[in-house]
């Protein structure tokens, strides 16, 4: 519990509930360097159907973030582990945007929050303010155009802002196919509140980086084969080698030139040679267990950079590492909806799938139980044959 270097001893607190498959990649990575952490949870969480679930040390009484109720649940969990500094990993966008709001109050109950000033952080999460940075940086962005030009269907409308500025709800990327679902976007939504660019067909990739406050960058790439329509959840993904590319250079100028420090992930499609920045998530994100499998675990660097770990040793390993999740993949065909796939197709899945189940996020003993009621294993009645 007592970091060597400083003196103090720390505590992770981990407000649970969203973002399930980051949460649990960040809670195998402390298991396994044996460090003290608790968890926050909600009704009905996740987390109750995990192994994790005996270190839920409070539950909240609300589902949306509100002061009072957040610091009353720190304070269970002081009063059960009593450290010297408390920090809370930057689970959500919702919470990080919440923690940055009201940082001074969870400082003066020695928490730490480990996020760049506010102003930097949306420049950064706000999806046209990182593009306009971007662009100052020759890192090529989508056609911006005139919503309901016909010419470059499709197109998707990305919101200024995180929040609506007439009614402070939360606003999405919604990708407009055809005039029926520009029709239905201008019934649901204000449309000042939106920009409009080009849809990018090509290859998707994310970029991987932590920027440790001694200067060190760590930093790895993968390429997305499957995803979840309507630009949700990643499904499938495999190691890339983008990071040690002269793209991803750009990325590295741009971040430390503005001073950031702490894990962010860019989204980037590719075009022939041409790479075009979709948007950058400063927080955990969701297929994680990916760069844990492979070596370059980035909750380590983060961790080290908090004192918590006071040596790490990230390597990553040279074979392709997949990462897989088969309940987001089955949900989808539950709905009678479709996948969306890059460079990849369903007939090569269908030959694929075996190796790819053996990657799957949640089929593993900490989430066996997750990982049976997601694809409905628990529903399975076993038949008894007398002989």
């Amino acid at each position: 519990m007592v970091n060597n270097l400083t003196g103090k001893s720390k505590c992770i607190i981990i407000f649970s509930g969203y973002n399930p498959r980051a949460i649990i990649s960040f809670l195998r990575t402390l298991n396994k360097h044996k460090v003290v952490y608790a968890i926050i949870a909600i009704e009905n969480d996740f987390i109750y159907q995990t192994s994790y679930k005996e270190r839920v040390l409070s539950v909240r009484k609300l589902t949306e973030l509100r002061l009072d109720d957040i610091i009353r649940t720190i304070r269970e969990v002081q009063i059960k582990i009593k450290c010297d500094e408390y920090i809370i990993a930057p689970t959500s966008e919702a919470l990080n945007r919440f923690l940055l709001e009201n940082r001074n109050h969870f400082e003066k109950l020695n928490c730490t929050i480990p996020l760049v000033q506010q102003e930097l952080y949306n420049q950064i999460s706000n999806k046209q303010s990182f593009g306009e940075l971007c662009r100052s940086y020759s890192i090529k962005t989508p056609e911006e155009i005139e919503p309901n030009e016909k010419r470059v269907m499709p197109y998707v409308a990305k919101p200024r802002k995180y929040r609506s500025e007439k009614d402070m709800s939360v606003l999405y990327p919604v990708i407009i196919y055809n005039q029926d679902d520009y029709n239905k976007f201008i019934k649901c939504y204000d449309e000042e509140d939106f920009y409009f660019q080009k849809y990018i067909e090509g290859r998707s990739f994310y970029l991987l980086y932590y920027f440790h406050r001694n200067g060190h960058i760590y930093k790895y790439s993968q390429e997305n084969l499957i995803q979840q329509p309507e630009g949700k959840s990643i499904v499938a993904a495999v190691s890339s080698d983008l990071h040690d590319s002269t793209e991803a250079l750009k990325y590295e100028k741009l971040f430390k030139s503005i001073n950031f420090h702490g894990l962010v992930m860019v989204e980037v499609r590719g075009v022939d040679n041409d790479f075009y920045m979709i948007e950058a998530n400063p927080r955990f994100w969701g297929p994680s267990q990916l760069f844990v499998d492979a070596g370059m675990n980035l909750f380590e660097a983060f961790l080290n950079d908090y004192d918590v770990l006071e040596k790490i040793n990230l390597q990553a390993r040279k074979k392709e590492t997949k990462y897989f999740w088969f309940g987001g993949y089955l949900s989808v065909l539950y709905k009678n909806d479709s996948l969306v796939y890059y460079n990849y197709c369903p007939t090569q899945l269908a030959f694929d799938l075996i190796s790819w189940i053996s990657s799957d996020i949640y089929r593993r003993e900490d989430t066996i139980e997750l990982f049976k009621n997601e694809t409905r294993f628990n529903k399975v009645k076993e038949i008894k044959i007398e002989q």
